[in-house]
């Protein structure tokens, strides 16, 4: 099977509804404006690739483990409002003060992150925002579909990296898929090559599936684990 990278541009009914829920579905996500589907990704300036694979949690079988909850209680006195995405001065301030903090390469501005001028912004999105009193401290973007979810970014001021902020607007997340009983949240890919992005599966291992591209199916992650997911790899994918 190739491992090139593939990628979908948005016909007239976009990237919305239904049309996301089956994309996403079969192993597609958001690149900017259009959504695309690989099985490994650069990870350095030298162009050396990792095996990802991608991932999904249930929503409705999501029961949040003690991390989970401990972050919640952390946060407890944020203010969070979930609201149509957008992308002002205030988000791009944070998330400078963001890009300086993380160690690994980022778009220059949120709004390139997201969007691209050659093409039509063809998703409907959300922003989740954070605020300590009147300070953003953490911003969150998402796709909607009707039966799913997709991630895109979460990022927050650094000075209050202790309060796991990341995690906890992946949790407001599911909280907003819990609320309107949508079934699916596609947290974007895990790599068997690296521990960065194990984050995605915090809040309840049990409840992530992994999307196998070759039979195109997903499955239990807690069932077959990275040491299984590296051998399909090598095995099918390079």
């Amino acid at each position: 099977m190739s491992n090139q990278t593939l990628y979908i541009t948005a016909g007239e009914n976009n990237f919305k509804g239904k049309i996301l829920d089956n994309l996403l579905s079969r192993g597609y996500y958001r690149m900017q404006h259009l959504m695309f589907t690989c099985n490994d990704t650069p990870v350095n300036e030298d162009g050396y690739a990792i095996p990802v694979f991608w991932l999904r949690t249930l929503v409705q079988e999501c029961r949040f483990k003690k991390t989970a909850k401990s972050i919640m209680k952390k946060c407890a006195n944020f203010s969070v409002t979930i609201q149509p995405a957008y992308v002002g001065d205030e988000v791009e301030t944070l998330y400078t003060l963001y890009k300086s903090h993380v160690p690994f390469a980022v778009s220059s501005t949120c709004n390139d992150y997201l969007h691209q001028e050659i093409l039509p912004d063809p998703f409907d999105s959300l922003i989740v925002q954070v605020r300590d009193r009147k300070r953003l401290i953490g911003t969150a973007y998402f796709d909607k579909g009707v039966n799913s979810i997709a991630g895109l970014i979460n990022i927050y001021h650094p000075q209050y990296h202790s309060y796991s902020l990341g995690k906890f607007m992946m949790l407001q997340k599911l909280q907003y898929a819990l609320s309107l009983k949508i079934k699916y949240y596609y947290t974007g890919y895990i790599s068997t090559e690296s521990t960065r992005f194990d984050f995605k599966t915090f809040p309840d291992s049990k409840a992530v599936e992994v999307f196998l591209p070759l039979e195109q199916k997903w499955v239990s992650y807690d069932l077959l684990g990275k040491e299984f997911l590296a051998d399909y790899y090598f095995r099918y994918l390079v």
